[in-house]
């Protein structure tokens, strides 16, 4: 009877723990609704441009301008963008390489959010004349850029959503669905 017993607990444990890790994408959106951008103080970054709201299906921008010292000795500017849905999953971060001035001074690229993002996730990357190179910031993505209907946990915002109300989105219930398939498969007792 303690083997059964044991195995009891150690499933319900693991559907717990199952439960918790789909919803940790959601549980660890911090400051939802409120853009990120990168520290540049001491960067050879002199400014990074882009739009204050992504839009689904809409050209998304990035400007990079650097200082006249990394300009002026070959520095290449790269960034690396991803996009989250509003279910909490975020596809795969993409690298990019940005177009650059004549003078090496202004760098640019665009991309294009899929339907029913959350948000934009993105840093940038500058390549030195001697092959090294260095990622702003050094760890994560820097930029976050909310979409104008976002969705982040029990939270929802943007005025953009097809509602009207900006109220909480369709993906609420897949995770209430998900908690409650959880909760179901902890609490089946086999005899």
């Amino acid at each position: 009877m303690n083997e059964k017993g044991a195995g009891y607990t150690m499933r319900r444990v693991l559907a717990f723990a199952l439960c918790a890790l789909l919803l940790l994408p959601l549980a660890s959106a911090s400051e939802a609704g409120i853009n990120k951008v990168i520290d540049l103080s001491g960067t050879p970054i002199a400014a990074i441009d882009t739009p204050s709201v992504s839009h689904d299906g809409d050209v998304f921008d990035i400007a990079v301008t650097l200082s006249d010292e990394a300009a002026s000795n070959g520095t290449t500017v790269a960034w690396t963008w991803q996009v989250c849905i509003n279910t909490g999953v975020c596809l795969t971060p993409v690298p990019e390489n940005l177009s650059g001035s004549e003078d090496g001074r202004e760098w640019s690229a665009t991309m294009t959010p899929v339907e029913t993002h959350s948000y934009v996730n993105y840093k940038v990357t500058l390549t030195f004349a001697d092959g090294n190179s260095s990622n702003y910031p050094d760890t994560g993505f820097g930029g976050k850029i909310w979409s104008d209907c976002w969705v982040a946990g029990e939270e929802s915002g943007g005025g953009g959503c097809s509602n009207g109300d900006g109220g909480i989105l369709p993906a609420l219930g897949l995770v209430g669905v998900l908690s409650a398939l959880g909760l179901g498969a902890a609490v089946i007792r086999r005899d």
